[in-house]
């Protein structure tokens, strides 16, 4: 059997990471048809009821698991397991 390279804690992080960061862009998308939509549909429509807790969501999650993900692969050793 062929030995992991990555250890549990850092796959974790990797994981954190690419959500948060999915999370972001997801939000980022969104902000931007919320911004370009009342161009599309030639109306006045804003931002209004549910749609306001779409921003705190998307970022704050995403803030938050990047920061979770970066610090789980901050504590990684580099070079562990190496036999020289």
């Amino acid at each position: 059997m062929a030995k992991q390279n990555l250890r549990r804690h850092e796959m974790l992080g990797l994981l954190y990471q690419f959500l948060g960061a999915s999370s972001i862009g997801i939000g980022i998308y969104w902000s931007v048809w919320a911004g370009v939509r009342t161009i599309h549909y030639r109306s006045i429509s804003l931002v209004s009821g549910g749609e306001w807790l779409l921003f705190p969501l998307l970022f704050g999650v995403g803030a938050v698991l990047w920061s979770l993900g970066s610090i789980e692969l901050k504590e990684a050793e580099p070079g562990y397991g190496v036999k020289r």
